[in-house]
């Protein structure tokens, strides 16, 4: 029998094909080592940061965008811990850094995207949104992660800016109403203690509602510091010499602070005028120097300065925003203990502060911050622990630099009475009102409601003199009341008492055809002074002949 033998199965048959030829070696190699080459060129010029590290921790590739980034040679990082290196224990925030890492490490699948503090080499922080994919080995084990980050430290300080602009926005409109009621108040206890005052023959008594009327005056200035912050305060813009007022400030503080503290004056600004408020901008400038005081228990160097500077387009300083234009710059700066940057973050806040208890009611930097936005300015502050702090504020100069025009003084018209009436939502102030001013001799009907009002008007409008209108109401404020008494007498004479006003707010009413506005708390002899002045120009008619 013929033997068969069993053909191989991997040789050839008389059927197959005959065998390709295999790629040789070095073609394999080398189309490999291409392929590396181009993977690694596409990492390593990424702009992006590339690193990989392992379940401990420790890098174990950094691309060459990372080593840019964070400073940090491939030698120096590799093998590193990032706790330490890029990553700091802790967040500016407070927050701790070290059990997110581990957490990442542990469970990089719950962390496929995160944002946290980095830190470069100089120790520069700044903020990375990560990008992590779990790396496994042939097993299914994972091994480590690697990440990818790009910079967001520009994006989230702006995200900072603006939630902090929010923040004092907010913290600006709750003041202002808290501001409104309070000077409500405050008008109120000062009127009847007024009224005392004027009515009693007993010394003693006179001289304590002296005292109320002291101290109610002294809550009306807080009350106008709130509303400064809340940018609701009353003030009258005209051209004004910041090197005059920085002078002022100067010698008032030379006066008042300790002598251990050496105060200089740096005037380089060529074109100090600008248009604004002298007495708020004296205020705002001598905050920042008591404020400058108070840093420097042991004494020290306050400087104020100015120079005058170019912005050529729209630019954010802070929460601050400002157009192209022509600025002065003033900037008080001192070498006191300076502050940390979570202090300076809320310096501005009113009632926050630093000082003991009873030393401060922290509102005096909050009102410079309101004096700066009624000013269309910015206001910037630089400090660092140890080092002192420094404050630049811009405010936009003016291209005329006319000299103050001086009214002549009018003739005082004998005061006289007159039937007016008041309008208020308040019960104190129109108790006082009228208790007050009837005690002068005027007529005075009260009303609390502008429908109240309108109905007596309409049938009485012949009769009144004068409308005392309440700016702050409900359902209708007194602009829009003074539109439909308007409608009843074209030739209505109406004043508006308001706890706040703005400037703008203020020539638009004027320009309705109010006469005149005056800002609680006031006192009898202030109303009675714009009286007399409107009688003076002609405003309010003569009182009849007998």
């Amino acid at each position: 029998m013929e033997k068969t033998s069993v053909a191989d199965p991997s040789g050839p048959t008389d059927t197959e094909a005959p065998p390709k030829p295999r790629q040789d070696s070095q073609e394999v190699y080398e189309a490999l080592r291409k392929s590396e080459e181009r993977y690694r060129e596409l990492v390593e010029h990424a702009n992006s940061i590339i690193l990989r590290w392992d379940k401990n921790g420790e890098i174990t590739f950094f691309n060459e965008y990372a080593q840019n980034f964070f400073g940090f040679s491939e030698t120096e990082i590799i093998g590193k811990h990032v706790i330490g290196t890029i990553v700091p224990e802790n967040e500016s925030t407070g927050r701790d850094l070290r059990p997110l890492m581990q957490h990442i490490c542990n469970y990089p699948e719950e962390h496929r995207y995160n944002v946290n503090e980095n830190i470069t080499k100089d120790g520069t922080r700044v903020w990375v949104a990560w990008t992590n994919k779990i790396l496994i080995d042939d097993h299914g084990e994972t091994i480590g992660v690697l990440s990818i980050g790009s910079d967001i430290t520009k994006q989230r300080l702006l995200e900072e800016e603006l939630r902090q602009a929010q923040k004092m926005q907010a913290i600006g409109e709750l003041a202002g109403g808290i501001a409104h009621d309070f000077n409500n108040m405050v008008h109120g206890i000062a009127g009847f203690a007024e009224v005392i005052h004027q009515m009693t023959y007993d010394a003693k008594i006179a001289e304590y509602a002296s005292q109320i009327l002291t101290t109610a005056h002294h809550a009306a200035e807080l009350t106008k510091q709130l509303l400064t912050f809340a940018r609701k305060g009353s003030y009258q813009l005209h051209d004004c010499n910041t090197h005059d007022i920085v002078r002022d400030v100067c010698a008032m503080l030379e006066r008042t602070i300790d002598r251990r503290i050496t105060i200089q004056q740096q005037l380089d600004a060529e074109r100090p005028h600008v248009k604004g408020d002298s007495a708020q901008l004296k205020s705002a400038l001598l905050n920042l120097g008591i404020n400058a005081k108070d840093a420097m228990p042991a004494g020290g160097l306050l400087v104020f300065s100015t120079r005058n500077v170019t912005v050529k387009e729209t630019i954010a300083i802070s929460d601050f925003q400002i157009e192209p234009g022509q600025y002065l710059r003033i900037n008080v700066s001192d070498n006191g203990m300076g502050m940390t940057e979570e202090v300076r973050q809320r310096i501005f806040e009113p009632f926050f502060t630093t000082k003991a208890s009873g030393r401060g009611a922290g509102l005096g930097l909050a009102a410079v911050y309101g004096t700066t936005h009624l000013h269309k300015g910015a206001i910037q502050c630089r400090s660092q622990t140890g080092k002192g702090s420094c404050f630049d504020l811009y405010l936009p100069i003016i291209k005329d630099c006319s000299k103050h025009l001086k009214n002549n003084p009018k003739a005082e018209s004998p005061e006289r009475t007159i039937r007016m009436m008041v309008v208020d939502d308040e019960a104190i102030v129109r108790s006082y009102s009228k208790a007050l001013f009837e005690m002068h001799g005027h007529q005075v009907e009260t009303f609390a409601t502008a429908e109240e009002a309108i109905a007596f008007y309409r049938e009485q409008f012949a009769e009144i003199d004068l409308v005392l209108l309440d700016m702050i109401m409900p359902q209708m404020d007194g602009q829009q009341l003074f539109s439909e008494l308007k409608r009843i007498n074209p030739g209505i004479k109406a004043m508006l008492s308001t706890g706040y006003s703005v400037e703008s707010k203020v020539q638009e009413i004027l320009a309705d055809g109010i006469l005149d506005c005056i800002k609680k708390p006031f006192t009898y002899d202030q109303l009675q002074q714009k009286i007399s002045t409107m009688l003076a120009d002609g405003h309010l008619a003569p009182e009849p002949a007998a």
